[in-house]
């Protein structure tokens, strides 16, 4: 009984730990300046932008290609900081990351186990999901499954 509550509180702290990431990962927001400072862009947590800020007037009198390349460069900057978040966010539960989150593939979505109601089609929360998966090698080990 004792492996058992063991496991049932590493679910706990596993299950806490990545609803805190998923938490960092939704209000994730970065604003990066061009190096030349004369644009602002803010990207959301799947790599948008949300806004762009020209910082002064100094845009007006740039040619189109240049000024561009300032909100280009901003662009990358605010994009290349959300993914090292989010790949911090995701090592912080050690969940891996693989080189672009667009690129990533998903895990299946059927039932976890078992069968899941005809009516349940909605798949469960990925977080969720991984914490029930944590759960189920917890428990096996607990009971030595095999």
């Amino acid at each position: 009984m004792r492996r058992l509550e063991l496991a049932l509180a590493d679910f706990a702290e596993r299950y806490g730990a990545l609803t805190r990431a998923r938490e960092q990962i939704r209000a994730l927001s970065v604003t990066a300046c061009s190096r030349d400072d004369v644009v602002e862009v803010t990207v959301g947590a799947d790599g948008r932008p949300a806004s762009i800020r020209f910082v002064d007037e100094r845009f007006r009198e740039m040619p189109a290609a240049q000024l561009g390349n300032s909100v280009m460069e901003a662009l990358g900057t605010a994009r290349a900081e959300v993914e090292a978040r989010f790949s911090a966010a995701m090592n912080s539960v050690g969940l891996p990351v693989q080189a672009s989150r667009e690129t990533a593939r998903s895990r299946p979505q059927g039932p976890l186990w078992g069968r899941r109601p005809a009516s349940s089609s909605t798949p469960l929360p990925p977080d969720l999901r991984a914490a029930v998966l944590a759960l189920t090698d917890s428990v096996c080990d607990a009971v030595r499954c095999v």
